[in-house]
């Protein structure tokens, strides 16, 4: 589920067919053995199965033009909670290792200023954005943003090569074809020819095309980011109770329900919120955790948006102990600590930061190098009206940020110095803020938060 910008688009499909005219011969390795860490500071999922180069584009690059491969990126941020979600529960996946040889893959830290480069040229609204580079042309074939099963993920690379087989006049054949071409469009940033080309492509997708439901979705993200709410959700409700159980189709209701909400559509909030509903309580293993938090939150956003107060809390208590049940039945500490920002979140819907206390020093132990579990701490201390506390939390996520999200921490710290009164400790909490993003590339998005802390600073002035 993408964390950020709305939530995903699920579709690696469309990668595996244009994937066919660069390299029609794959070769998987059954017997893969997970790679060592790579020494660059970064926190390698333990048990990642496939064999990524981190933060070192030009070497991924270099390393694809010489096997003739295509590349496969994966673009992530340490705040992200789909991205964390995908590197913990999806890429440590063993099945996914015949995978290993059919790409050269690369993990890019968003935030990290070595991959400024990177940003500038690919950029993204929303994370993960994961996307497929044409070696010998440096271009992208492929972006999209989102995660999806292991299951998913191979299944789909798998079903798109066999639809390449096919002849272009067979409608399923020309459905996917659209649906490549909309999505080379997306990757060179013509939303306009994207969302012509997938339109295209579900016309002519038949019920039980096997790429219907990532259509679908790709449709729905693309009229969710381009803020055209009303068609976004009247095409949500018409699709997704139509839709098999998985990520596209939870990715489908999240969005939609957001953009029927938004556009005031009370018939498509009931139906998808219906929907969300009962897909939040179904233990059918076809979603990650992330994914059905997703669907909790939407879903409780919704009822209190609506008024329904005590609704509201019984569905964020039933997301409080889904969530959970999950982080006990956790592998590893990586896959715990992805959940916390869910976690957190479910708490705060409670009005209960408190329980979020132990679990988020447990991760600081886990991870000393991390600043989110102090960033979330102070965040959790400032709801909890420990205000000392709260600084000392902010002051060693301050210490260990990089990148972009430093203006989060050090709004933070501008929150605390506001709520102690401190108005002289606010106005330096974001003058910091802004001189730590001055450099940094940013997304839409954080140049949002950049403004909105501009004028904050402003109004202080």
């Amino acid at each position: 589920m993408v964390a950020h910008a709305h939530r995903k688009q699920v579709v690696l499909a469309a990668a595996a067919l244009v994937v066919v005219a660069c390299n029609n011969a794959s070769s998987g390795r059954a017997g893969h053995v997970p790679h060592a860490p790579v020494a660059t500071g970064e926190r390698v999922a333990v048990g990642e199965v496939l064999p990524f180069i981190h933060d070192d584009y030009p070497k991924a690059l270099a390393e694809a033009k010489r096997r003739n491969k295509p590349l496969f990126v994966d673009a992530w941020a340490p705040w992200c909670h789909s991205c964390q979600s995908l590197r913990a529960y999806v890429l440590t996946d063993p099945t996914l290792a015949p995978l290993a040889d059919d790409f050269v893959w690369l993990s890019v830290d968003t935030e990290r200023d070595v991959n400024a480069e990177w940003v500038a040229r690919h950029p993204h609204s929303a994370l993960p954005t994961l996307w497929v580079i044409d070696p010998a042309t440096d271009r992208p074939i492929l972006k999209w943003a989102g995660t999806a099963t292991a299951n998913e993920l191979r299944e789909l690379l798998s079903v798109a090569i066999g639809d390449a087989r096919g002849s272009a006049e067979n409608p399923a054949v020309a459905a996917t074809a659209a649906f490549v071409r909309g999505n080379r469009a997306l990757a060179a940033g013509d939303a306009e020819t994207a969302e012509k080309e997938h339109r295209a492509a579900l016309a002519a997708a038949p019920k039980d095309h096997p790429h219907r439901a990532r259509i679908v979705e790709a449709l729905v993200m693309q009229l969710a980011l381009r803020k055209q709410s009303g068609p976004c959700a009247e095409l949500a409700a018409a699709e997704a109770g139509g839709m098999a159980s998985g990520t596209s189709r939870a990715s489908v209701i999240v969005a939609g329900l957001g953009c029927a909400r938004d556009a005031g559509k009370k018939a498509e909030v009931d139906l998808l919120l219906d929907l969300a509903l009962r897909d939040a309580a179904a233990r059918d293993g076809h979603l990650l955790a992330d994914d059905r938090s997703a669907l909790y939150e939407e879903a409780v956003t919704t009822k209190s948006e609506r008024g329904d107060a005590a609704g509201a809390h019984e569905l964020a208590k039933e997301w409080a102990t889904f969530l959970e049940g999950e982080a006990a039945r956790a592998q590893t500490s990586d896959a715990r600590a992805s959940l916390d920002p869910l976690r957190l979140g479910a708490y705060l819907a409670l009005g209960e930061p408190a329980r979020a206390e132990p679990m988020l020093l447990q991760s600081e132990k886990d991870f000393p190098d991390d600043y989110n579990p102090p960033a979330r701490l102070g965040r959790v201390y400032l709801e909890m009206k420990r205000l000392d506390d709260a600084d000392k939390a902010a002051d060693r996520a301050a210490a260990r940020v990089y990148g972009p999200r430093a203006m989060r921490v050090f709004a933070l710290k501008a929150d605390i110095a506001k709520a102690r009164g401190d108005r002289a400790g606010e106005t330096k909490a974001l003058e910091e803020a802004l001189a730590r993003s001055e450099a940094s590339v940013l997304t839409p998005g954080q140049k949002a938060i950049r403004e909105s802390l501009v004028k904050r600073l402003a109004a202080l002035r």
